[in-house]
């Protein structure tokens, strides 16, 4: 179960030098196609931290088309990661931790600003919690991203509000969508590849993800379900069986089906059609997303959230490139 404590920096031997502390916020203007992401990942036992703030509006195929990025390694690291003020102009306070918080950002150029709150709908999943995960009672201890996710991790979908403003636009923000939290030893090797998706209509439903990706015969297949749950009138269910399909453009995906099956026994289906879509290529040189705002309709209930295709740059150096090792080296096939 994740606790209040689990918001702050957890007891560590000061001898891990790898030891990582992470957390990630999304989060949209569906009506104008902007999607952004503000991520740190703290080395306390280093005293750095890295943080990327990306923002982008509709699809951007090259890195060179995104609007707006700003990624930093190696600025020193807070003492407290439960009010965090890092000198390139993001703070991130726990407002009522584990479950609420602000973020706000001043990009020290101008470029761009943002406040937001973020609220969460209900409590934040424990991937590592028997209670809350029914996966782990059946062996299903891999959580499909390497060291990444394999120590402590949460997952929690949040009301998110406030103004972002992009090279002197500005837009209101008003939208749901997942923030995450992880920590443990943490090796920046790329050699793996999952795929995080939300699907988030308002505050009583919503449903996460995390599949594992596999390359075969040059298509993207999302063959594994690693965790996943969903949240109904503030309760959480863990999901035992999920899939998903998608095809892309330009390894961003387009559009989407995904179908899940919870611990009570129900089955949904949803169906995303693509707004936004750009790659993104961290701030840790290690990982390569491929991101998507998806639009998901239910009757009369409309979702929009991240879909992001993660992969390790050395995972795919190992199936596409002339000395892959891994499966076929042939162009990959958009699907």
């Amino acid at each position: 179960m994740i606790i209040e404590s689990d918001s702050e920096f957890h007891d560590r031997d000061p001898a891990t030098s790898n030891w990582a502390e992470t957390q990630v916020l999304i989060f949209s203007v569906p009506e104008a196609g902007i999607l952004a992401n503000a991520y740190v990942l703290a080395r306390p036992n280093l005293g750095v931290i890295a943080s990327s703030i990306i923002v982008f509006q509709g699809f951007r195929a090259q890195p060179y088309e995104i609007d707006f990025v700003d990624a930093r390694m190696h600025l020193p690291c807070p003492e407290s990661f439960l009010d965090m003020s890092l000198d390139n102009g993001l703070r991130i306070q726990a407002t009522k931790p584990p479950r609420d918080f602000t973020f706000s950002y001043r990009d020290t150029h101008g470029a761009c600003s943002f406040d937001l709150d973020f609220r969460s709908v209900h409590q934040p999943f424990d991937t590592h919690d028997p209670k809350e995960n029914p996966l782990l009672a059946v062996g299903g201890d891999d959580m499909g991203y390497g060291d990444a996710w394999a120590n402590g991790h949460l997952d929690v979908i949040g009301h998110i509000t406030g103004e972002l403003e992009l090279r002197g636009k500005r837009y209101e923000v008003d939208c749901y969508e997942g923030m995450d939290r992880s920590w443990g030893p943490r090796e920046e090797w790329g050699g793996r590849a999952v795929s995080w998706v939300h699907i988030p209509f308002g505050e009583e439903f919503g449903v996460h993800v995390a599949m594992a990706i596999s390359l075969r015969d040059g298509r993207i297949v999302y063959d594994g379900l690693r965790f996943g749950y969903l949240h109904e009138h503030g309760q959480v269910i863990g999901i035992v069986e999920a899939t998903m399909e998608s095809e892309r453009v330009d390894m961003i995906p387009v559009n989407n089906r995904v179908w899940v099956k919870d611990a009570r026994g129900r089955e949904f289906v949803f169906h995303g059609s693509a707004v936004a879509g750009s790659p993104y290529y961290q701030f840790i040189p290690a990982y390569v997303c491929f991101h998507t705002l998806m639009r998901y309709t239910d009757g009369d209930r409309v979702a929009h959230a991240e879909q992001g295709d993660i992969f390790g740059m050395d995972w795919l150096g190992d199936r596409l490139s002339p000395h892959a090792r891994v499966g076929s080296s042939t162009a990959l096939i958009g699907g």
